[in-house]
């Protein structure tokens, strides 16, 4: 398993131990609300981390996350990050649409290529992943590769 699935991994289990702890019946409302908290905080520094670890890869430029069209960690240069969020979201809702009709399963990954660049997008459970980079970029290379130190 390479880094990026690593990450992706610990997200995954980070996002179920919070998604259950937010399901869990309590009588402590001040011990269940820290301990939401810390989970929560939890997931978003993974998150963080993983965004980070994307933009030191050589041919990415920028990476963000978002939930529900709210950005929850950036790294590198993404013009209007947070429209994009809300741009994202909608691009997902048509595509959720047009992968009912043409039966197609669950939406895993979307990719804008423009003339100069492109921003994929990526389902990763509650949180949409964009990754922009020039668009000569083999993204699933780049992302196989270890992290180091952009050159």
């Amino acid at each position: 398993m390479h880094w990026f699935e690593s990450q992706l991994a610990e997200l995954d289990r980070l996002a179920a131990a919070y998604s259950a702890a937010q399901r869990q019946p309590s009588d402590d409302l001040v011990g269940t609300s820290a301990s939401l908290r810390t989970k929560r905080g939890e997931f978003i520094g993974a998150l963080q981390t993983l965004v980070d670890g994307v933009v030191r890869i050589k041919g990415i430029d920028a990476c963000a996350a978002y939930h529900e069209g709210l950005i929850l960690a950036s790294a590198g240069q993404l013009p209007h990050a947070d429209a994009l969020g809300a741009l994202i979201e909608d691009s997902i809702g048509v595509a959720r649409d047009s992968s009912a009709i043409l039966k197609l399963g669950d939406i895993e990954q979307l990719v804008i290529v423009g003339s100069a660049s492109k921003v994929a997008v990526l389902n990763i459970g509650p949180v949409v992943l964009c990754i922009a980079c020039p668009k000569t970029t083999n993204l699933a290379a780049a992302l196989s590769e270890p992290v180091k130190a952009k050159r």
